[in-house]
């Protein structure tokens, strides 16, 4: 975990003030003390296991943002080594003290996201607070995976995942992360071939599929699987929850 120490001085002046559960009665000067600190843990939706670390950025290619409840201060550092504690005042109040690496609108393979933000109360009578502020993972892993039984009845198999913004073509076994930003009902289609349809090369789609939320520092997993009996289903589940099924229709000349 890499940390990195910065001092927040504040002018004097007499206010009074509330965010949370953070108060301020009185007036006068003070300072913060932040240590900034980076998570790179990702856990799946299920139980935690099969979790992965993602690399964190050194501390000083992330950004800096302090804003505060009086008057509307609000005051950015392209990088938090940019900050001087020396030649900043703040009066004393309620502040938000906010780090963050890359863009959670760009949603891609590589394309992680890290935010972090703590509330701080800059004292009075010349008085430190202590605070940190972590940041972790602001957005979330999604990726395929297929059954044997799967692979064995569609030997072609394609995915493609849409979000709110972007459509990507997933792959069974990526060499890079997927990254897509929290949200609601995002799609899953597959596109596939099956084995006594290869010669002729007929294509079909399956049922579109649904994640209903992803949230950050999670990874999802949804994996494709076929069940035989009696009937040909086809089932989806998010990690070990059944989101989908499907009945698909059996040709009467189908060996598979």
């Amino acid at each position: 975990m890499k940390k990195l120490l910065f001092m927040v001085c504040a002018a004097a002046l007499t206010v009074g003030c509330q965010n949370g559960d953070l108060e301020i009665i009185g007036g006068g000067e003070g300072s913060i003390a932040i240590t900034a600190s980076t998570s790179g843990d990702i856990q799946t939706k299920a139980d935690g296991e099969n979790g992965v670390q993602v690399a964190t950025p050194a501390l000083g290619e992330f950004s800096l943002l302090i804003t505060g409840d009086v008057n509307g201060f609000s005051k950015s550092w392209a990088s938090i080594s940019d900050y001087n504690s020396e030649d900043e005042r703040f009066v004393s109040g309620a502040y938000t003290v906010a780090i963050e690496w890359g863009d959670i609108n760009e949603e891609g393979y590589s394309k992680p996201y890290f935010y972090g933000e703590v509330s701080a109360a800059v004292p009075d009578r010349n008085k430190t607070i202590d605070v940190e502020v972590v940041a972790t993972v602001g957005n979330a892993i999604v990726e395929i995976a297929t059954t044997e039984n799967f692979r064995g009845y569609f030997p072609t198999r394609n995915f493609t995942l849409t979000t709110a913004s972007n459509t990507f073509e997933l792959s069974e076994e990526p060499t890079e992360h997927l990254f897509i930003a929290p949200q609601a009902n995002v799609a899953l289609d597959c596109t596939c071939i099956r084995q006594s349809n290869l010669a002729a090369g007929k294509q079909e789609s399956l049922a579109t599929q649904y994640i209903p939320e992803v949230k950050a520092r999670t990874r999802y997993i949804v994996t494709y699987d076929l069940e035989k009996a009696g009937n040909v289903t086809v089932t989806v589940k998010l990690d070990d929850t059944l989101i989908g099924s499907e009945e698909i229709d059996v040709e009467l000349n189908e060996n598979a």
